[in-house]
């Protein structure tokens, strides 16, 4: 008999997801355990509406946590949005779960409309820790839009991947 294979359910983090979603973040080498702490902040700002406009998914599959995402939209920029933060558990990743969530951003912007949401931005660094990182962006239509030497530390650039939502934007 051949088990059924569920579905990867997106929705919105709740409180339940604080300390898996920074078990994902600290599992996936993002950062340390004491570095998640920040985390708090940013999900109590999400859960009590502080941080207007941000945005915090999981991705649940076979009923447990193993993604999540934050994202919204860039200050003082024109419509433009940042993916703050992206992770999928190590034992899940490359099986579609992180192309999967990035799809239902982009998609979730586009329905707002070009009034709202314009281009989407992702930062990451650029040592050897994410050297498939940018592999993946690409293979999703973001181009590298920009490098900051040694942003992060001596031998750690900023990498900014740019996107836009709007059709009569996208590089060819």
């Amino acid at each position: 008999m051949v088990a059924a294979m569920s579905t990867p359910m997106i929705r919105s983090a709740t409180h339940a997801d604080v300390e898996v979603i920074k078990t994902i973040a600290v599992d996936a080498e993002m950062f340390d355990v004491e570095e998640v702490g920040f985390f708090d902040e940013m999900l109590g700002g999400f859960f009590d509406a502080t941080l207007e406009e941000h945005q915090w998914l999981v991705v649940e599959d076979d009923g447990v946590v193993v993604a999540a995402a934050n994202y919204a939209p860039e200050p003082f920029a024109d419509r433009m949005w940042n993916l703050y933060f992206i992770a999928v558990t190590p034992s899940r990743q490359s099986r579609g779960l992180g192309a999967t969530l990035i799809a239902h951003i982009e998609n979730e912007l586009t329905k707002r409309g070009e009034d709202v949401a314009r281009v989407l931005v992702v930062e990451t660094s650029s040592t050897d820790q994410y050297a498939r990182t940018p592999d993946f962006y690409r293979a999703r239509g973001y181009d590298e839009e920009a490098r900051i030497r040694q942003f992060y530390g001596p031998d750690d650039d900023k990498v900014v991947f740019w996107k836009s939502l709007s059709v009569d934007e996208r590089t060819p």
